[in-house]
C-alpha cells in the first residue's frame, strides 16, 4: 500500500506540477499586462550650459604695474677706526638695531696719547712762531740798514736782507701749524661719531678691545631717513608708466609716480606710500628687465594710533606702481579674454556673441579694454569647450561686481 502512495506522489511531481507552474506564470504575466499603465509622453528638453557673467562697466582707470623687491637702505657705511688705541667706552645704543642721531658719539678710544701729541705739536708751533717773528724783525732791520748805509751800492743780496732765513722760519711755522691740525684731528677721531641719522646693522668691537688705524672694522650702519626698494619692471610694462629718466645732456623727466608697498607680518598686511625716485641706467641682459628705485620716507617712524611695524632692511615686499590715467576703459577678468582678443558676450535672448576687443593691458587677474565693449555688456566668464555663435546658454544667478576697481 505504501509503495502505491509513493508511486502516485512521484507521478504527480513529475508530470502534473510543471503544468501547474507554467499555467500560474502565464496567468501572472497576463494580469501584469492588463494592469500596466501607459507612460506619460514628455517632450524632450535641451540641457543648456550654465555660465557666469560679468557686467561691463565703463569708468576712468589708473593703470598699475606690479613688482616686488627687497628693502634696502639708501646709505650704508662700514665705520673703520681712524686712530689706534684701546676702546674705553661705547654708546648705550651701540648694538645691532640701535638707533642714533647724526653727531652722536658711538665709540670712545683712549685719548691720552693723542692729547700728549697735541700738546707737543702746539709747543713746536709756539717755538716756530717765535722764531718766525724774530727772523721777521731781523729781516726788516736788515732792509732798513741797507736802505740807510748801502746807498749807491745797488740792490742788496737776498742773504744780506735775510730773505732766505725768513722763508725758512715761515716754512717751519707752516709745518708746525699743520702738525697741530693733524694732532687735533687725531684727538677728535678718538671719538667715533655718527655721520648721519641711522641704525646699527652689525657691531664688531666692544669695550677694552684694541683697534688699529685704517684696519679695524668697528660697525656697519645704515641711514633711516629713507628706505629704498629696487623693483624690476618688464619692458612691456614701461609704456604704461611715466618713469623718471635722465639724459646725457642733463635733461631729465620730472615725473615721480606714486608707489604702494605692501608687506605681510603674520596674518596682517601693512602698507607704506612712496614714490619712484629714479630709473637705473641699464637693462639686465639676462632677464631683460629694467629696474626702478622706490623711496619711502621715514620708514622707521611710528604713526599715531598705528601698530604698523618699521619697514626693515631686508624685508621682502610687493609693490604697486601708479601708471597712466585712462579717461574711459573697461576692466574685465583675465579669464574672459579668449584667443585673438575675442570676448564672448550674452545678448538679451541669452545667446552667445563673439566680438573682437582692443586690449590696452593685461596681467594675471585683469584685462583693460579700450574698445569693442559697451557699458552694460554681459561678458561670459565660463570657459566653454564647444562655443558656437548664437548658442543658447543659461546664466548663473551670481555675477562678479565691477565696482571693486572703480575710480574714486
Amino acid at each position: 500500500m505504501s509503495e502505491n502512495k509513493e508511486s502516485n506522489t512521484i507521478w504527480l511531481i513529475k508530470y502534473i506540477l510543471p503544468f501547474v507552474i507554467v499555467f500560474t506564470a502565464i496567468t501572472l504575466v497576463i494580469l501584469a499586462i492588463l494592469t500596466l499603465e501607459t507612460p506619460e509622453k514628455k517632450e524632450p528638453t535641451a540641457i543648456l550650459p550654465k555660465v557666469e557673467i560679468f557686467v561691463a562697466k565703463s569708468t576712468g582707470l589708473t593703470v598699475e604695474a606690479k613688482s616686488q623687491g627687497t628693502v634696502e637702505s639708501r646709505t650704508e657705511t662700514m665705520l673703520i677706526a681712524e686712530v689706534s688705541g684701546r676702546i674705553q667706552s661705547i654708546s648705550n645704543s651701540f648694538f645691532a638695531g640701535g638707533y642714533f642721531k647724526k653727531g652722536d658719539p658711538l665709540i670712545e678710544i683712549d685719548p691720552i696719547d693723542y692729547r700728549g701729541s697735541l700738546a707737543t705739536a702746539q709747543s713746536r708751533y709756539a717755538e716756530a712762531r717765535l722764531a718766525y717773528e724774530q727772523e721777521k724783525a731781523l729781516s726788516e732791520q736788515a732792509i732798513e740798514d741797507w736802505n740807510e748805509l748801502g746807498k749807491g751800492k745797488g740792490k742788496g743780496s737776498n742773504l744780506a736782507l735775510r730773505k732766505p732765513q725768513l722763508e725758512m722760519t715761515k716754512a717751519r711755522l707752516e709745518s708746525a701749524k699743520v702738525g697741530v691740525e693733524m694732532a687735533q684731528r687725531d684727538l677728535e677721531r678718538t671719538t667715533v661719531r655718527a655721520p648721519y641719522d641711522g641704525r646699527i646693522r652689525e657691531k664688531f668691537v666692544d669695550v677694552g678691545q684694541m683697534v688699529s688705524a685704517r684696519q679695524s672694522q668697528l660697525t656697519r650702519i645704515y641711514s633711516t631717513d629713507t628706505a629704498e626698494i629696487r623693483l624690476p619692471i618688464a619692458l612691456n610694462d614701461i609704456q604704461y608708466l611715466d618713469l623718471p629718466e635722465a639724459y646725457s645732456n642733463n635733461a631729465q623727466t620730472k615725473s615721480k609716480p606714486k608707489v604702494s608697498i605692501n608687506a605681510r607680518f603674520g596674518d596682517e598686511t601693512y602698507t607704506w606710500e612712496g614714490v619712484i625716485d629714479r630709473t637705473e641706467g641699464a637693462i639686465d641682459s639676462r632677464t631683460r628687465l629694467s629696474y626702478v628705485v622706490a623711496q619711502i620716507d621715514a620708514p622707521y617712524e611710528k604713526k599715531n594710533g598705528s601698530d604698523r611695524p618699521p619697514l626693515k632692511v631686508g624685508l621682502f615686499v610687493e609693490a604697486t606702481i601708479e601708471g597712466k590715467q585712462l579717461s574711459t576703459a573697461i576692466k574685465i577678468p583675465r579669464q574672459a579674454l579668449r584667443q585673438d582678443n575675442t570676448v564672448y558676450i550674452v545678448d538679451k535672448e541669452n545667446r552667445l556673441e563673439f566680438i573682437s576687443v582692443k586690449v590696452y593691458k593685461t596681467d594675471t587677474e585683469w584685462a583693460i579694454i579700450t574698445g569693442g565693449l559697451d557699458d552694460g555688456d554681459r561678458v561670459c566668464l565660463t570657459p566653454l569647450e564647444y562655443a558656437v555663435m548664437g548658442m543658447q546658454i543659461e546664466i548663473e544667478p551670481e555675477t562678479i561686481s565691477p565696482t571693486s576697481f572703480e575710480k574714486d
